[in-house]
This record gives structure tokens, C-alpha cells and sequence, in this order.
């Protein structure tokens, strides 16, 4: 017959064993400095906690995304703000060479300086950003424009779609960046360069010096005007997308600090209360055993004495 275990003693070990318990829990919540490490901890929070990880995950998404765009959208801001000045040039030579007194030659001197702005200009078209050619949409791996052969206009390489749009940390979306066919090479629905057409105006003014025309460098003066004030339109969306950015970025900070302020009232531990628990639940194991030890065993002699 297998002897039954003294109540006494089974209640001792029952508390031996909550206390070994809390032993365990504070040590663990100290090591991990988490109340919630995992469902069984508190199965009743642990979805909220989740959902608080996820949360916080694509804020930092959000973080990321606005950190990769804002270099390429500086970049765009700060080429058009070049092609602005360049257009300013082009009109102070375009004006100097309307002048009655210059000769044939001064013109084709001028052309050639003409010829030089417009190779700056398709270069600045050809802007790229950690390889990413930032003027050429959704087609970024190859430039939209080169000089062409003669060197007296541009060719067109690809006819890419504008950048997608990005969204902040409370979903809303807005625009980061035009193509280079928005930008310097305007056309209406036909296909035909505007008066705003920034390419346009620049070959327009070196063909009217290569061939001595006049008129044509005062029609030239004219379409400069327009697509100066065409670019600086277009430097006004780039201004626009860095406010957006700036915006996105400090509500996402914002986002993120509330999130994990959240996430840790959740699941963090109290390190300096589980260390006052650590230290009381040792206290009472020892004094436990201590007591246990010095009970002293009964037998029947004891009760006939």
C-alpha cells in the first residue's frame, strides 16, 4: 500500500512551488526588461500588442520610404533651380545678340555659348540619385534626353510615366517628382512644343544665331521668358513635395513615439518592482525551507511517550 503524503507536507510543497514560481517570473521579466514575452504571459493582451508591433512597423516603413525619396527630391529642386539660371543666361546673350551692332561672327560666338547652356540643360535632365536617373519616372534606370548628333538639339530616348506617389505615416498620398518631359520639354496635345518648352527655346535661339535671323532671336527672347517662368512653376511642385516630406517625417516621429510609449505600457516590466518581488520571493524560500527543516519527524513512539 502506497502511503499517502502527509497534508502538511503537501501544502508545503505547494507553496514551495508558487514561490519557485515567482522566482522564475521576476527573473525572467528582469533578464528581458518584458512583462509580455509571449501569448501565454497575458493571452487576453496579446493582440493588442501585436497589432501595436505592426503599427509601429510601418511607421518605420513610413521613416524609411520618406528617407530614400527625400535625396531625390532635393536633387530634383536643386536642378531645376540650375536650369533656371542657365535660362537666365541664355536671355542675357539672347538680348545681347538682338542688338543691331553685332556682326555675323559675334552671333555664331554667341551660338556657341548658346550650344554650351544646351548641353547643360540636358544634362541637368539627366540628374540621377544613387543611380536612379530622378527625372526619368517610372523608367529610372536610363536618362530621358541626350544632346543629339549635331548638337543643336535633343533626342528623346524614352517616354517614362511620372513617379508613383508616396503616402505618410497616416496613409496620405502626394506626389514626389515630375519626368523631364514635364519639366524642360513641353508639349500641348498634338505633340508640338509650347512657348514653355524649355528645350525648345534654347535650340530655337542657337538656330535663329546659326543663321543670322533677327526675328527669330527676338521670338527666341520671348519663349525664354516663358519657359523661365514655366521652371520656376515646377520648382514650386519640388518645394511643395519637400514641405510634404518635412511634415511626413515629423508626424511619423510623433506616430512612432506615441506607438511605443503604447507598445511599452503593454508589455514592459516593472525591472525595479520585480526586483523588489525577486528579492521577497527568495527571502520566503529560504525562510520556508528553513521552517520545513526544522520540523521534527514523528513516529508512534512520540505519541506513546
Amino acid at each position: 500500500m502506497t502511503p499517502a503524503i502527509n497534508p502538511n507536507s503537501a501544502l508545503f510543497l505547494n507553496n514551495l512551488q508558487q514561490i519557485e514560481n515567482r522566482i522564475q517570473q521576476a527573473e525572467q521579466q528582469i533578464s528581458s526588461g518584458l512583462r509580455v514575452s509571449q501569448a501565454s504571459d497575458a493571452p487576453d493582451q496579446i493582440s493588442g500588442i501585436l497589432q501595436l508591433r505592426a503599427q509601429i512597423s510601418s511607421v518605420q516603413q513610413t521613416q524609411e520610404n520618406m528617407s530614400t525619396v527625400g535625396p531625390q527630391v532635393s536633387s530634383g529642386e536643386n536642378a531645376i533651380q540650375q536650369a533656371i539660371q542657365v535660362l537666365d543666361t541664355m536671355s542675357s546673350l539672347a538680348t545681347e545678340a538682338a542688338s543691331s551692332t553685332v556682326t555675323t561672327d559675334q552671333h555664331q560666338q554667341i551660338a556657341q555659348q548658346v550650344q554650351d547652356g544646351l548641353q547643360q540643360l540636358v544634362s541637368l535632365s539627366q540628374t540621377s540619385v544613387n543611380g536612379n536617373y530622378i527625372f526619368s519616372g517610372d523608367m529610372a534606370s536610363q536618362p530621358s534626353y541626350s544632346l543629339n548628333a549635331a548638337g543643336d538639339g535633343v533626342t528623346e530616348l524614352i517616354t517614362p510615366d511620372p513617379p508613383g506617389q508616396i503616402a505618410d505615416a497616416n496613409g496620405v498620398l502626394f506626389s514626389i517628382g515630375l519626368t523631364a518631359q514635364q519639366i524642360f520639354d513641353d508639349q500641348d496635345v498634338n505633340g508640338n512644343p509650347t512657348s514653355n518648352n524649355v528645350f525648345a527655346a534654347v535650340s530655337g535661339l542657337l538656330t535663329a544665331l546659326q543663321n543670322n535671323d533677327t526675328a527669330g532671336i527676338q521670338t527666341a527672347m520671348g519663349n525664354l521668358q516663358d519657359a523661365s517662368t514655366f521652371l520656376n512653376n515646377q520648382s514650386g511642385f519640388y518645394g511643395a513635395a519637400q514641405n510634404n516630406i518635412t511634415a511626413a517625417n515629423n508626424s511619423a516621429s510623433q506616430t512612432l513615439t506615441n506607438l511605443q510609449q503604447q507598445l511599452s505600457n503593454a508589455q514592459d516590466a516593472d525591472v525595479a518592482q520585480e526586483a523588489l518581488s525577486l528579492n521577497q520571493a527568495l527571502t520566503n524560500e529560504q525562510a520556508a525551507m528553513q521552517a520545513q527543516a526544522e520540523l521534527k519527524p514523528q513516529s508512534l513512539f512520540d505519541y506513546l511517550g
